[in-house]
């Protein structure tokens, strides 16, 4: 538990006190390293931030949810779904969703994701199933934050290499983002070749990769957000 706090303390200070260099798309290394994950959802008239980090006790990750520009009282279905977004930002690209476990193959017609039990009945990246879709408000914004005891950085319910897609109430995909983990300066690191497919065309510049328009974009467009949502997180 010391180690994630200082883990994510030292996230905090590296940002206030030097800038983006101390925060790096995470590359080739350990999940471990990993101190943050974002994705950055956005379509014409939505723009979303999801923000994940490792639970205090270790438990799963905790996600933050921060969108605006949605219809106002809509809901919006949301999942982690299998494949990276490709360079033309095509959300129909990314697959289905994320379910390592077979658990929608093996339910067929029955499936129905149970927040109860969800290990067992829902799907990886059924975050709607799991969590509730998102709600827009009468101002058409939603934050929320989440415990995910079911994901993780690493291993077989890791959510880095994949990313997030929302959906509008027919099911059709209006906004998707590859889930960039960041690691703390030196080498940037990635958990079993996460991201390798998104970032090889990087250069040795540290950028993370706004997936809906596909440009490549500096990290340090994004430290005054990323200082919020981990100061946030940590306190």
């Amino acid at each position: 538990m010391f180690s994630k706090l200082v883990k994510l303390a030292a996230a905090t200070i590296a940002l206030a006190s030097a800038g983006s260099s101390q925060l790096l798309a995470a590359r080739s290394a350990s999940a471990a390293d990993v101190v943050i994950a974002i994705a950055e959802p956005q379509s014409s008239n939505a723009s979303a931030m999801f923000r994940f980090i490792q639970t205090i006790g270790g438990d799963g990750l905790e996600l933050g949810i921060s969108v605006s520009g949605l219809e106002a009282g809509a809901s919006y279905p949301f999942h982690i779904h299998t494949d990276l977004v490709p360079s033309d930002g095509n959300c129909t690209a990314t697959g289905g969703h994320l379910d390592p476990h077979g658990i929608k193959k093996a339910a067929g017609d029955n499936y129905k994701c149970s927040a109860d039990d969800a290990i067992k009945t829902c799907e990886l990246g059924d975050l709607s199933g799991q969590l509730g879709p998102i709600l827009a408000g009468s101002d058409g914004t939603f934050v929320g934050n989440f415990n995910v005891s079911t994901l993780d950085f690493g291993g077989e319910h890791t959510i880095l290499d994949h990313s997030i897609v929302i959906h509008n109430s027919k099911g059709d995909r209006i906004a998707c983002a590859n889930i960039i983990g960041y690691v703390l300066g030196g080498e940037p690191a990635s958990a079993a070749g996460m991201n390798e497919r998104s970032m090889e065309s990087m250069d040795d510049e540290p950028t993370t990769t706004n997936s809906s328009s596909g440009n490549l974009l500096t990290a340090s467009v994004f430290s005054s957000a990323l200082l919020a949502v981990a100061a946030a997180a940590f306190f």
